[in-house]
């Protein structure tokens, strides 16, 4: 009998032990499940970081890469007014060596009403002398030529390509708080002119040479606010590197 009951004992004893490795075994499972799934949170956390900065840095290479597209655009579009204006100089002088334009004493002859064409014509001829002076780097002739012609026609596409030139080649020949003062006087003179979009561009590109990003900003931002650059070049070559930065 006391046999027996020395076995029920030590049976008891040995299932209560089991029970107890049992439960101490389970909660070794569950911690080390749960330190498990932390540590995949945690990875997939990370890689949802680095997927974000990612895509981050794809937006901002492409918004970079479509600036420059443009930027590019814009550059064929300059060489090609400079292409332009090569060949309505050489048509010119073609046009005066053939006889086409000459200066006869019948012109003294001619009615009072056609004096202002042949002015225009005048001033036309040397716009395209003074755009070809500027070509060849000799700035400070092209800009008394494009003077003269905005000093005498005042208003008008003519005196403002004009007035532009002149800020182009103070820009060029280093002077580029003149070059700002005749932008600006432009933007006075033609608010709805041909050339306010280039010359607000070509403000903020001013800005961001000095470093002044607040100033770029601020001239990027007019561009867009101004209603007829809208379809230009200059407007989505704005938004793409406001956007940047």
């Amino acid at each position: 009998m006391k046999i027996l009951f020395s076995f029920a004992c030590i049976l008891c004893v040995a299932l209560c032990s089991c029970s107890s490795i049992t439960v101490l075994r389970t909660k070794e499972i569950k911690n080390a499940t749960d330190s498990s799934a932390a540590s995949v949170n945690r990875r997939l956390d990370s890689l949802m970081r680095v997927l974000d900065s990612l895509e981050l840095e794809q937006s901002k290479s492409l918004s970079r890469l479509k600036a420059d597209l443009a930027e590019l655009n814009s550059r064929i579009n300059d060489q090609g007014d400079k292409s332009e204006a090569r060949m309505e100089e050489i048509t010119f002088r073609l046009d005066k060596l053939l006889g086409v334009v000459h200066k006869s004493a019948a012109k003294a002859a001619k009615p009072v009403h056609e004096q202002p064409k042949e002015h225009n014509s005048e001033m036309e001829a040397l716009y395209n002398a003074s755009r070809a002076d500027y070509l060849r780097g000799e700035y400070a002739v092209a800009y008394n030529g494009f003077k003269q012609i905005y000093e005498s026609v005042k208003t008008g596409e003519l005196a403002e390509n004009s007035l532009y030139w002149m800020a182009m080649c103070m820009l060029d020949a280093g002077k580029k708080e003149n070059a700002e003062t005749l932008f600006k006087t432009l933007l006075e003179k033609f608010p709805q002119g041909v050339k306010v979009c280039p010359v607000e561009f070509k403000l903020a590109s001013m800005a961001e040479e000095a470093k002044d990003k607040a100033k770029q900003k601020a001239w990027l931002q007019k561009l867009l606010n101004t209603a007829h650059c809208i379809s230009s070049n200059e407007f989505h070559r704005a938004a793409d590197i406001l956007q940047g930065l």
